[in-house]
């Protein structure tokens, strides 16, 4: 099994719409998991050695001035597809939506 942790820091309050994250076997419709949280949160997944995947994180930032959401993927070896978002990655719009495709060698 191969760790990768998902952190995500959110400044200026909590999400009014919540953030939704849920992660795919490539292929697959069905998520391995899906999650709702409302704040900053850091969750780890153990995944499949030599196993592609795609994970989605979808949200919304608080109604504030300071507003901003940090994503960062913590993970050894993984080999991240061309049409991934940066890691780590900042947003600070009202609404984002952040994709990373990835195998895990």
């Amino acid at each position: 099994m191969k760790p990768l942790t998902l952190n995500l820091t959110v400044t200026g309050g909590t999400s009014i719409l919540g953030i939704v994250f849920k992660i795919f076997k490539k292929g697959s419709t069905v998520p391995i998991i899906e999650m709702t949280k409302d704040g900053s949160f850091s969750h780890e997944f153990d995944l499949e050695d030599k196993t592609e995947y795609d994970l989605y994180i979808i949200g919304s930032n608080p109604i504030a001035d300071n507003k901003k959401t940090v994503i960062k993927l913590d993970c050894d070896n993984f080999t991240f597809d061309s049409t991934s978002d940066k890691n780590p990655v900042t947003k600070t719009g009202k609404a984002y939506l952040v994709t990373y495709s990835f195998n895990t060698n």
